[in-house]
């Protein structure tokens, strides 16, 4: 099975309905979890680390680095909670516990990244199939 992560408006839900042949979860609660300003870089990458060994799953971070457009994305919904008006920082965390993990050598072969930003919806799926097709 693989997990997309990433913060509101990354791009996940898109991801999903356009790649329809592959078994893709959008979040696990066990990741997200991690995914707060309260849980430093070394606790949120040894949590991963050992969530990582403990299944089979592989998991992608969708990042945007591009905080104007994931604002546009996020004015774009009805309803804006408390958690969507800092989606751009939620972001950052994602990166930076995946940049560390890589750099610690803690990816096990199961946790990829993926940029989006500046891509198309269709570019971004193009992306996350090929990544796949790898993991497979």
């Amino acid at each position: 099975m693989i997990v997309l992560e990433g913060t509101d408006a990354v791009g996940k839900t898109s991801v999903i309905n356009n790649l329809k042949e592959y078994n893709l979860i959008d979040r696990d609660k066990e990741i997200c979890k991690l995914m707060d300003f309260h849980i430093s870089l070394i606790t949120r990458s040894n949590k991963l680390s050992k969530y990582l060994k403990n299944t089979n799953n592989n998991i992608i971070f969708l990042i945007n680095n591009d905080k104007k457009e994931l604002e546009r994305r996020i004015n774009l919904r009805s309803v804006i909670d408390e958690y969507d008006k800092y989606t751009y920082l939620y972001n950052l965390l994602y990166l930076e516990t995946y940049t560390y993990m890589e750099q610690n050598d803690l990816l096990q072969d199961k946790l990829y990244l993926v940029d989006c930003t500046n891509l198309s919806k269709d570019e971004q799926v193009k992306k996350v199939r090929e990544l796949i097709k790898k993991i497979n």
